[in-house]
């Protein structure tokens, strides 16, 4: 078998022990020595320690039972390395190593029993691409199932992945740079615990990243941690994109700063019975408008499923509207962030009273067109009042300096007493040859002719106030 490998690797082809058999985990635990290298023979091959001249194709292996750790620490090598549909039940080692290439395809990785370790430990490591298509990683230790911290590349493919670990998360990627894409997509699972997420991205830098149809889970903490993460280009986390998970909150996207942000939160749930917010998405930034879900549904996310009121998301969300040329958007956008501070931003009572009074007179100062709305509907009070009781024997009666004192007033003069009731410093003179009785019905118009006259001037006040920008939007 050690033969059959370096003449491979000195050939350029693949050393395929598999052939037609199947390459699934319950195959690979049942292999027998006719399918197993050791660990050592690929660390010397890497190292370069063996008598041969590699071809550029790298060392290339399929359907092995590797027996060991494999230990790539520390080496940089110009061998491309794939193991493809292989059984590695004691891990990979890849800390601060650099190598042309790495392919983990199809493979499956575990760690021994008490080992600390990560199955797939690519701490630091160094790459133009690598892949793990359909590799699967099981692991029980706190620093993850497959560790990529710090790491440096060019590409990275998960593609198909199914990684889990019952004491952490299952892929921590923390401060990871990726140049170009990295692609958890197609049936990828992940599934963790705890504080840290199952599939941590935070601090990390990536030019795009693409979770279309990737499946998160996680029973105490988010499925998604990616605070302080930063994309260049887009976020894709659509098309069939599941994340359950508790803490405070599924989805961990604080302080993310991407260009375009793809989120479907329609598969975004929380475990069992744990309560929480969907999403934290305080200091998110993105470049274009966000889809594909619409404005309504993101007003809602913002509203109902965020741990608490927070400025900065609805400014955000403003604030690429506002580039499109939405203007009537911006501002319902401006109005939903007034009346979430109001039920959940902490005023205090005097000041939440004020703000739900400007809500309804001006529209929080987006709409003062309400004052006047509020006016008029006062002026028609002001006229069926006059109407009403300054009828025939009521409350209205012509005045000495009428051609007819003390008879009743006609419609159109009584229609003239409300309006000047209701209107601010505009008069008909109607109340010249008008005035209230003694009777009821006059001290009741009276009285009613006070409150609505400061009714109509603080109407007016406000119009003019919220028109001129005089009260603060927000």
């Amino acid at each position: 078998m050690e033969q059959s490998l370096l003449d491979a690797v000195r050939d350029g082809e693949m050393l395929d022990l598999a052939g037609d058999g199947p390459v699934d985990e319950a195959a690979m635990r049942s292999w027998d020595g006719a399918h197993t290298v050791s660990a050592a023979l690929i660390r010397d091959l890497v190292r370069g320690r063996r008598d041969i001249e590699a071809d550029p194709h790298g060392l290339r292996l399929r359907g092995a039972r590797i027996t060991g750790r494999v230990d790539l620490a520390n080496i940089t090598s110009d061998l491309r390395v794939e193991l493809v549909d292989c059984f590695v039940p004691d891990g990979l080692n890849l800390c601060d190593s650099q190598l042309p290439g790495l392919v983990l395809d199809g493979s499956c990785f575990g760690h021994p029993a008490g080992s600390h370790d990560p199955p797939v430990d690519a701490a630091r490591f160094t790459a133009p691409v690598m892949t793990m298509r359909g590799a699967v990683a099981n692991a029980d230790t706190p620093s993850g199932a497959v560790r990529f911290l710090g790491a440096h590349l060019g590409l990275l493919d998960c593609d198909g992945a199914r990684l889990s670990n019952t004491s952490g998360p299952a892929l921590h990627a923390e401060f990871l740079r990726v140049d170009h894409s990295v692609f958890l997509r197609d049936g990828f699972r992940a599934t963790g615990v705890g504080e840290q997420g199952t599939v941590r991205f935070a601090y990390a830098h990536l030019g795009r990243l693409a979770c279309d149809g990737a499946r998160l889970s996680n029973t105490s903490g988010p499925a998604l941690h990616a605070d302080g993460l930063r994309v260049d280009r887009a976020v894709f986390l659509r098309a069939g994109f599941r994340a359950t998970g508790a803490g405070h909150s599924v989805l961990a996207l604080n302080g993310v700063s991407v260009g375009s942000l793809w989120l479907d939160t329609s598969g975004v749930t929380r475990s069992g019975q744990a309560t929480g917010a969907l999403v934290g998405i305080d200091g998110l930034t993105y470049g274009d408008l966000p889809a594909p879900v619409g404005l309504s549904r993101w007003l809602e996310l913002l509203r109902d499923h965020t741990p608490g009121y927070s400025a900065q998301p609805y400014q955000q969300l403003a604030a690429v509207h506002r580039a499109a040329g939405h203007d009537s958007e911006v501002r319902d956008i401006l109005m939903a962030q007034r009346r979430d501070q109001i039920d959940r931003g902490g005023l205090r009572r005097r000041d939440r009273a004020w703000a739900r009074f400007t809500g309804l007179a001006l529209g929080f100062g987006y709409q003062p067109w309400r004052a006047l709305l509020l006016l008029f509907a006062v002026l028609a009070s002001s006229v069926a009042l006059a109407v009403v009781l300054g009828g025939p024997g009521g409350g209205l009666e012509h005045t000495a300096r009428a051609s007819k004192p003390t008879t009743p007033c006609s419609i159109v003069e009584r229609v003239g007493v409300g309006m000047d009731l209701g209107l601010p410093a505009v008069k008909t003179g109607a109340q010249d040859l008008c005035a209230p009785t003694g009777t009821h019905a006059g001290q009741t118009l009276t009285v009613a002719g006070w409150v609505l006259q400061l009714a109509a001037w603080a109407l007016a006040t406000l119009f003019i106030a919220g028109f001129t920008g005089a009260v603060r939007k927000t």
